[in-house]
């Protein structure tokens, strides 16, 4: 019936609607028939059951990366969007009223919002909370929804198998759908907090980051996700790793997931993406699998499976005897940030260019480093980390601002960009939060571009003559310095203006960073982290591995490597057995791509 299918607002019907009631119970009967026929046939050879849907089975709306299609004008999403509204509002016609800023509205007259509240005031990142409420709770409703489905395709399994199975679902790739031409909301994908408090959910997947730098040989490795909050939670994470390999590229098959090169890749830079991928998941407590592209063979070389093995010699010791990995930088995400965020293309460019690539920023640092939901930290979890950087804590409560601004003042903060500037409470833009949250006083300025000139106290914290990139977007903030503050970068279009201060620790409180950019180079990142009292395993440009009983490092580039493993004990490449010299400070010489891994002796002993 193609009025189950997704209405777009041009006018075209592509997948099926997820809030669609008849489709949800169609999909939960057949994947209980699927379960029914599985167990009975293979049930001794069942491990578990990957629940697969929408948008290339991964649980997103269908095209919704495709400019200018706004969806969700079919009768099973207006239907869907209601019961939300009602339930969100708790039956309160005029808490609805007061909330979208319209008289005599009732719960049976809310439609899903036109595309020109959508789309927003296009000079604008982040919807009019007291003007465009609509949009917002839109956005909230559909990837509230999609998470739904998922729960309800996951219970499915649960009431079949109890237990004895594994659930696990493709979900949660937040800093990979920020940079979206629809705005990220389009995606479905920021209902993870809902999956990993679940109990019928027990694994989430998704490839490793499709960014140009993950995927060449030297670049750092990083997630779509927030690993760390997901396996704090008890579930695992476990990363497709569809790397494209020697065999693949001399194929030149399509949507290989490479984004590669017009080169060929050999074997050695092969092995060497793969050694970085295994060591990154291993040292994180990641799963890992690898993907074959069309089933053509892309793995199909007895070389590449010696990596596999050399892996499995260094996760050994940790199956029988995990512990949790520990990070001195964390990198904190909030998903409800992406409803504020508006339908527009002009976004995309500046959320990728920063947001998302603060990603590569700190798994370059030469730190160890992990990612964590905001909602985890506001909670009051102990990350033990030395330094906090929130890169999107924009849409906050008032309780959300007091947890954070008592955290900031026992760990050393970086506020990135707008924190706080969404006074969830009031439904306003607002200032006055920033300051409370971060302690800052900041003026609203109009830079023409996101690049900021580095002063010469920023040198000093390892900042580039100048960085940056295309034209702004409102907002930009400039923070105002008080006596004591060094002024570390000004905006480049307003000379004088600031764009990046520090303040230096007052009363027994540690310091604290505004960054009106939404990026912030490796070096900048590893001066804050010395200066937090974090670890600097290596002080120039690399990506650090940490496990309990070994350091691996990728060289980014060829050349002279300092490891700071501290001690003087003995270390060791895990690899080849030979001696790499004795703490606190190993020398090593590296090629380009190379991802070497030091262990003391007593692991070297049991990979023997």
């Amino acid at each position: 019936d193609m009025r189950e299918m997704n209405l777009s607002a041009d006018g075209s019907r592509d997948q099926v609607s997820i809030a669609n009631p008849n489709y949800r119970k169609r999909a939960a009967e057949a994947m209980r028939n699927f379960i029914r026929y599985m167990e009975k046939k293979y049930g001794k050879h069942m491990a578990g059951y990957h629940v697969a849907g929408a948008h290339h089975g991964e649980f997103q709306y269908c095209n919704f990366g495709r400019l200018g299609n706004l969806f969700g004008y079919d009768e099973g999403t207006l239907a869907a969007f209601r019961k939300f509204i009602r339930e969100k509002y708790k039956g309160d016609e005029e808490a609805l009223r007061k909330a979208w800023n319209r008289r005599q509205l009732t719960f049976e007259q809310v439609m899903v919002p036109p595309p020109f509240m959508r789309y927003g005031d296009q000079t604008r990142i982040f919807h009019n909370p007291r003007t465009e409420q609509p949009a917002i709770d839109f956005n909230e409703f559909l990837n509230s929804d999609m998470a739904q489905f998922i729960l309800e395709m996951a219970h499915v399994v649960r009431e079949e198998c109890g237990k004895t199975r594994l659930t696990g679902v493709f979900y949660g790739y937040l800093f990979e759908c920020m940079p979206q031409g629809n705005g990220p909301s389009q995606s479905g994908h920021f209902g993870l907090a809902k999956l990993i408090h679940s109990p019928d959910i027990d694994m989430l997947c998704g490839p490793y980051s499709y960014s140009n730098q993950a995927r060449v040989p030297g670049g750092p490795q990083f997630t779509h996700t927030v690993g760390e909050s997901v396996t704090a939670a008890g579930k695992i994470w476990c990363n497709e790793d569809d790397t494209a390999t020697h065999i693949s590229m001399k194929q030149r098959l399509p949507e290989d997931g490479s984004h590669r090169a017009a080169f060929d890749r050999t074997l050695e830079e092969t092995r060497s993406l793969l050694r970085r991928n295994l060591v990154f998941n291993i040292a994180r407590n990641y799963g890992v699998w690898w993907f074959d592209h069309h089933s053509k063979g892309m793995w199909n070389d007895p070389e590449l499976w010696k990596e596999k093995t050399f892996a499995d010699k260094i996760e050994a010791p940790t199956l029988n005897d995990p512990e949790p990995y520990q990070a001195d930088v964390v990198l904190s995400f909030d998903e409800k940030n992406a409803n504020f965020i508006v339908s527009n293309a002009g976004i995309r460019l500046m959320l990728e260019g920063g947001l998302a690539m603060m990603r590569d920023r700190v798994n370059r640092s030469g730190c160890t480093s992990g990612t964590w939901f905001l909602n985890d930290i506001v909670a009051g979890k102990e990350l033990n980390s030395k330094l906090d950087i929130h890169c999107n804590a924009i849409a906050l409560t008032a309780a959300e601002r007091r947890a954070l601004r008592e955290r900031a003042d026992r760990i050393p903060t970086v506020w990135m960009w707008a924190p706080g500037y969404i006074d969830i409470d009031r439904n306003e833009f607002s200032t006055k939060a920033i300051e409370e949250v971060t302690g800052f006083k900041v003026q609203q300025v109009n830079p023409a571009t996101w690049t900021v000139w580095a002063r010469p106290e920023g040198f000093d914290y390892g900042m580039p003559d100048h960085y940056g990139w295309g034209p702004t977007l409102d907002p930009v903030f400039a923070p105002v310095p008080e006596k004591g503050d060094l002024v570390l970068a000004y905006w480049r279009d307003l000379y004088g203006t600031p764009a990046i201060v520090l303040r230096p620790g007052r009363d027994g409180k540690p310091f604290s960073v505004f960054c009106g950019a939404v990026d912030l180079p490796a070096p900048v990142i590893r001066a804050l982290a010395r200066k937090a009292g974090a670890n600097i395993y290596c002080s120039r440009n690399a990506g650090i591995h940490k496990g309990r009983d070994f350091v691996a490092i990728t060289a980014n580039e060829p050349g002279l490597y300092d490891l700071n493993v501290g001690g003087t004990e003995e270390w060791f490449n895990a690899d080849g057995g030979e001696s790499l010299g004795f703490g606190p400070q190993l020398k090593l010489n590296l090629k380009w791509a190379e991802t070497l891994i030091a262990c003391k002796k007593s692991m070297l002993d049991k990979l023997r």
